[in-house]
């Protein structure tokens, strides 16, 4: 007779590092995601989504004298004044996406750097790089700036590799595979 074969109870702490720090970096990109969700809830509120503050968002160019920073900031109040309901759908739409795309961690290289885009979208023509840096009470350079780092890190930490809808999605993208996330082989 031979005696069955059992499996050793794991060793608190045998879990590697690497796997760790994936760990870690998902849920950073998991909490991501719900900041991202709440502020994508905002854009949905009718004073937004209906374009009824974008005046206000888009407004700095007048405080704003530096002539490239200013025609920037034009362009965009000028492409907003379009049609405001529909730029602002636009803007909740993508925020949605992004927060979405965090929390499942679905094509997370695309959300990475689209968030990091997006964000410097919004610190640069929203927030007009939070100018004038020399205003009485100037504390910061806007949330937004902190978007971009904090998406690009993630994108470094490969946030996107556990955790994430990208393990399915990766091996069956073919050759738009690079738009997710390897699945982490630790």
């Amino acid at each position: 007779m031979s005696t069955p074969v059992t499996q050793a109870a794991p060793v608190a702490g045998s879990v590697s590092p690497t796997f760790r720090r994936l760990h870690a970096a998902a849920v950073a990109r998991i909490v991501f995601g719900v900041v991202w969700a709440i502020d994508a809830t905002f854009k949905w509120l009718p004073g937004f989504v209906h374009g009824q503050t974008l005046g206000k968002e888009l407004g700095k160019a007048d405080k704003i004298t530096t002539p490239v920073v200013h025609q920037w900031l034009e362009l965009w109040h000028t492409v907003a004044g379009w049609s405001p309901a529909a730029f602002a759908v636009g803007t909740a739409v993508i925020e949605t996406l992004i927060a979405l795309g965090l929390i499942f961690g679905a094509f997370s290289n695309l959300v990475f750097i689209g968030s990091a885009v997006f964000s410097f979208g919004i610190w640069s023509a929203a927030e007009g790089f939070h100018l004038p840096w020399t205003s009485p009470g100037m504390t910061d350079l806007g949330p937004s700036v902190g978007y971009i780092f904090a998406s690009l890190g993630l994108y470094y930490a490969a946030a996107g590799s556990v955790w994430s809808v990208d393990t399915v999605l990766q091996p069956k993208l073919g050759k738009l595979s690079f738009l997710a996330a390897k699945p982490a082989t630790v």
